[in-house]
């Protein structure tokens, strides 16, 4: 009977982590090719804005956030508002699909925008680190935080029931034995070969 709900824990624990380690694992034998693949060229682009009178710094990048439907950056970070050398207001949005550096042209009354897309493999990236310590204004990012972070306990959980399960079952068995050791040594080979 405890065997059987330690099977079915281990089961259903690795069907919810099942997209995580996807994920990790494509990015993982992405990690090599993103190293040496050059970023996309910024794409440059101006935009009509007036800065309404007597409103704060964070008031005007939570404003533009909003107008360019950057809600993967939200909420808007301290360190997005800066200014740059010319004193306009310089906002620098990191979000899951790249990065967003608006400059405020406020004389002109407009914004330049340089947009920087992310691959395939960064955008995964991205995901793969993002857990439930990360707070996102956008509520499919914070759902993907969220179940990142359950799939990780999930494989704990995995990994525990799955020695459970070895341990409740002919430990005597050459097959469980070698089972064991070539997972050792797979393991801690990858370890050592990614150091």
């Amino acid at each position: 009977m405890f065997l059987r709900l330690i099977k079915k824990l281990h089961t259903y624990a690795g069907l919810l982590t099942f997209l995580n380690l996807a994920v990790y694992g494509v990015v993982g034998l992405a990690i090599p090719f993103m190293r040496e693949s050059k970023s996309a060229q910024p794409i440059v682009s101006y935009r009509d804005f007036t800065v309404p009178a007597n409103m704060t710094d964070r008031q005007v990048a939570e404003r533009i956030c909003s107008l360019l439907g950057l809600s993967l950056a939200t909420p808007v970070n301290n360190a997005v508002i800066q200014h740059d050398a010319a004193n306009n207001l310089f906002l620098d949005f990191w979000h899951a699909n790249g990065r967003d550096q608006v400059t405020v042209l406020e004389k002109e009354g407009r914004l330049r925008i340089e947009t920087i897309r992310n691959s395939l493999a960064l955008y995964l990236y991205v995901l793969h680190e993002t857990t439930a310590a990360f707070h996102s204004g956008d509520w499919r990012m914070q759902f993907w935080a969220d179940y990142n972070e359950f799939a990780m306990w999930c494989l704990l959980a995995m990994i525990a029931s799955g020695f459970a399960m070895f341990l409740g079952s002919r430990t005597g068995s050459r097959l469980a034995q070698i089972s064991l050791a070539a997972g050792c040594c797979l393991f801690a080979a990858l370890y050592f070969w990614t150091r």
